[in-house]
């Protein structure tokens, strides 16, 4: 494999040299009944990192990557990260719209994107925006559009510094507005060799290493921390754009892994299929995360399946999981800690807090988490989770101090999808609400004033409306309307007297 710039961070050394010891001919990833091998991978990483030396120089370019969870984008991260150059992720679940207003905003030079994204409307904005364009196809990638280079453009000079960015993802916003949070090389080196420690420990008893089998979207921080251990251990992954049922046990039954890695929506959906314990014969662990779980749901996995279930706790803020469970302490903690987040990880420390006075809290108190995090900087940050720990150091989730929504895998604010839906010209006020779900967990749903004299527009134009504004998993799933919103005496929206409201109409939220 013939790169133009050799590797040079110790995160692209150790990963470059995995793959050049990988067999060509062996399987890198299985996806929808295809499987796509090694040779495929390095072709498609030198191919990418010859179109972007020749037409965006230099090694410091920032790459908009609108990622899905399939093997070629994969290897495209995969050969951003081992040519030291970095991957700013962007939802592919949003309109075309929102990317656009995401290139614009931070200027960049470089989009990658599959080819079903590649609409007239993204090909018109790389062009207004000068940016050069990459198609990634079923078999490759494709240049699409070549920007012109400005008169005296000089390449940008190689940094080997390891606090550079390899990667940027956005944050769920449930602090306030999303921000890029950066993955630097050095912490994304940390993360990889810390999961290849944890798989190789899990692998021990395996006649052979099973494949890793993934549902964890690549643009979010989850699905790149479940990639780069493959690449650095050379395992291959089979792969689900998103979790659905029955493929997921398919892949189970065919791999047999030994971990499985699935959201608490997912593991709500096996619990409702009540399925023979001996589909998951092979499982020893189920890792899970990002949403609260449900105790019976939990207690069905611990107690019927014998899978002890590892719940842990992170956010891009923190560049991953901060809090998470040992097999040691799943055997011996398991069922006397159940629903709990684990402990605090190396290099963590975690605290309470009064919300009102900020005053650090003792054990067992509820209040507001807190994280120092070694590999993100020396300051405390405060999130706006709810949650308790104990005297032996077990963190438990226990509520959100602005009801943050969890749908399926997905942290959603309800501030900023009302803020969103203000924008409609019919529309005085919303406010969102998150609505329990047999399937998600949680669904968004809005609750709406008509401004006067304005006709009310019907389900089907508010959701195309929020369509343009949000993304899919923030597009509420029901609106109702009310003629006024209840307000507290600051003006604020009451919560609490709109859940009563809807009560009354027969709604419970």
């Amino acid at each position: 494999m013939d790169l133009m710039q050799p590797p040079r961070s110790a995160l692209a050394k150790t990963l470059f040299q995995s793959l050049l010891h990988s067999n060509n001919q062996d399987t890198a990833f299985y996806y929808n009944n295809r499987e796509y091998s090694w040779q495929t991978v390095k072709e498609v990483i030198a191919l990418l990192d010859q179109t972007l030396h020749q037409h965006q120089p230099g090694y410091h370019t920032r790459v908009a990557f609108v990622a899905r969870t399939r093997p070629l984008h994969i290897s495209c991260l995969w050969g951003l990260l081992l040519t030291d150059r970095c991957a700013s992720m962007i939802h592919c679940y949003q309109s075309t719209s929102k990317i656009i207003q995401d290139l614009r905003q931070e200027g960049y030079r470089v989009i990658l994107a599959d080819q079903e994204d590649w609409n007239d409307e993204l090909v018109s904005a790389a062009q207004s925006l000068n940016c050069l364009g990459i198609a990634i196809t079923c078999d490759g990638i494709e240049l699409l559009h070549q920007p012109q280079t400005p008169a005296g453009t000089a390449p940008g000079s190689y940094c080997e510094d390891d606090s550079v960015a390899a990667i940027e993802t956005l944050s769920s916003g449930t602090t306030g507005s999303p921000k890029r949070i950066r993955l630097s090389r050095g912490n994304l080196g940390a993360s990889t060799s810390a999961a290849v420690l944890s798989l190789t420990q899990m692998n021990a008893g395996a006649s052979a290493p099973t494949p890793i089998i993934s549902v964890l979207p690549l643009s979010n921080i989850s699905g790149v921390y479940a990639s780069t251990p493959a690449l650095a251990m050379g395992l291959p992954m089979a792969l689900l754009e998103k979790f659905q049922l029955d493929p997921w046990l398919l892949l189970v039954q065919r791999f047999q892994p030994i971990a499985a890695d699935i959201p608490p929506a997912a593991m709500t959906a096996l619990y409702q299929r009540q399925l023979p314990s001996e589909l998951f014969r092979s499982i020893k662990v189920i890792r899970t995360g990002a949403a609260p779980l449900d105790r019976d749901v939990q207690a069905y996995f611990q107690n019927e399946l014998k899978i002890p279930v590892n719940l842990s706790y992170g956010a891009s803020e923190f560049c991953g999981v901060i809090s998470s469970w040992s097999m040691a302490e799943l055997a011996e903690f398991s069922n006397t800690k159940m629903g709990s987040c684990g402990r605090a990880l190396a290099g963590v420390e975690l605290r309470v807090t009064d919300p009102d006075s900020g005053a650090v809290l003792e054990e067992n108190r509820v209040g507001r988490l807190e994280a120092r995090v070694e590999r993100v900087g020396p300051d405390w940050i405060a999130t706006s989770d709810l949650v308790r720990i104990d005297a032996d150091g077990f963190m438990w989730f226990a509520g959100r101090l602005e009801e943050t929504i969890f749908r399926g895998g997905f942290k959603l604010s309800p501030l900023l999808i009302a803020e969103q839906l203000r924008q409609h010209p019919a529309l005085a006020d919303a406010a969102v609400l998150g609505q329990d779900d047999s399937r998600l967990g949680q669904v968004p749903v809005a609750v709406l004033e008509i401004k006067p004299g304005c006709a009310q527009p019907d389900s089907d134009q508010l959701t195309a409306f929020a369509r343009q504004h949000l993304s899919a998993p923030e597009v509420p799933a029901r609106f109702y309307f009310v003629e006024t919103l209840p307000r507290t005496s600051s003006y604020k929206i009451s919560l609490i007297e709109l859940r009563r409201l809807l009560k009354t109409l027969g709604v419970d939220a």
